[in-house]
């Protein structure tokens, strides 16, 4: 009888790596993770170097973690395995007090003196004036909500060594850190600031910018969704933690703006997509290279540098410039011929802290305007 239990258990589990196996060879690669909002990694070249280097290896491994089957449902399985034995974390994503999801930001090799730098250089190069509004992140927002042994003190020190380096560099940094952490100004389930987060970034930047902002009063709110599953919630398979409301902020005359994103019309508010997995891009319809607003004539023009955050204070933003979106992510033409060219004299650097702090796209705004 043990031999026959032995034989069953044997056939069964062989069964489940074979059908697996079959699955995964015949199953087209994904591209795109809709729920983690990511490229997927693709099958890797090889190569002797590559292969005794390890990288080869590394990428296998990777490409056979993001392409496996019913990939989503196991991160979900392992989310609640990891709960059930008191470990309150998975993919990166804490499971935090108030049923709260904090992605894991640990930045150790930070770019900021050097993005910091190339920005002065663009800003002297240009004339133009140039104010950097770097967002605070989750972990920021919530850290009180943190366990007790997350090393907070790191991310202290990194905020710390922004400012200093920010005055060094003599660039306008205004300090959205301290009003951005009070407050319910974050999802929760997702890395991005709400739409009353979007709106206090904009009442801070008017003095900056030189603009006055309206009050609060002066918007209707509008929600358009109670079940928004964020990149955070998706990242972590936390699936039965409390889904978001997306709430805008309308006004009259927010859609008569002549929109275009990379050349093709596009709306203030995308409703359709509300019914995707990524209903963050209600927002101007998600990420573009380059985005333009604008409304009648003889209006002032606002160049933005942005990642996706910049998305929500879009629509506070039009109501005093035309705007011109770029996210250095997808868009690498020569911005400082644009800013010679279409008549631009502010600048806004708007990134949140992971983006600013890691990325080298930065570095494109050092192309001249001969180049």
């Amino acid at each position: 009888m043990k031999n026959r239990l032995n034989i069953a258990t044997i056939v069964s589990c062989s069964l489940v790596i074979v059908i697996f196996a079959v699955m995964f060879f015949v199953t087209p690669d994904k591209i795109m993770s809709q729920k983690e909002n990511r490229t997927l990694t693709q099958t890797p070249s090889f190569s002797i170097d590559q292969l005794f280097s390890g990288e080869y290896t590394a990428e296998l491994a990777m490409y056979i973690s993001d392409q496996f089957p019913a990939r989503d449902e196991f991160v979900s399985a392992k989310a609640y395995s990891e709960l059930v034995l008191g470990k309150r974390e998975n993919n990166g994503i804490i499971y935090a007090e108030n049923d709260i999801l904090i992605a894991r930001d640990e930045i150790k090799d930070n770019r900021l003196n050097e993005n910091l730098q190339t920005i002065k250089e663009f800003s002297d190069a240009t004339g133009a004036k140039v104010c950097v509004a770097v967002l605070p992140r989750t972990v920021d927002i919530f850290a009180e909500y943190l366990p007790n042994t997350y090393p907070t003190e790191n991310d202290k020190k990194l905020w710390q060594d922004y400012y200093t380096q920010a005055k060094q560099n003599n660039l306008t940094a205004p300090n959205l850190y301290d009003d951005l952490c009070e407050g319910n100004n974050y999802y929760h389930t997702d890395h991005h600031y709400n739409i009353y987060g979007a709106y206090d970034t904009y009442s801070m930047l008017g003095n900056v910018l030189s603009y006055t902002p309206k009050e609060l009063s002066y918007f209707k709110a509008e929600k358009v969704s109670s079940n928004f599953c964020g990149t955070s919630m998706r990242t972590s398979g936390f699936y039965l933690a409390p889904k978001d409301v997306i709430t805008l902020l309308r006004y009259d005359g927010d859609d008569d703006y002549t929109i275009t994103a990379d050349g093709k019309e596009i709306q203030m508010y995308d409703t359709s997509r509300l019914v995707d997995t990524d209903q963050y891009a209600v927002f101007l319809g998600g990420n573009h290279a380059r985005v333009d607003i604008k409304k009648g004539e003889g209006r002032p023009k606002l160049l933005v540098i942005r990642d996706s955050f910049a998305d929500s204070i879009a629509p506070f933003l039009a109501m005093h410039y035309d705007l011109i979106m770029l996210d250095l992510r997808y868009f690498t033409d020569n911005v400082q011929q644009i800013v010679a060219s279409e008549n631009v004299s502010q600048v806004l650097i708007l990134e949140s802290m992971s983006e600013f702090a890691t990325t080298k796209n930065i570095s494109y705004l050092k192309r001249g305007i001969d180049q």
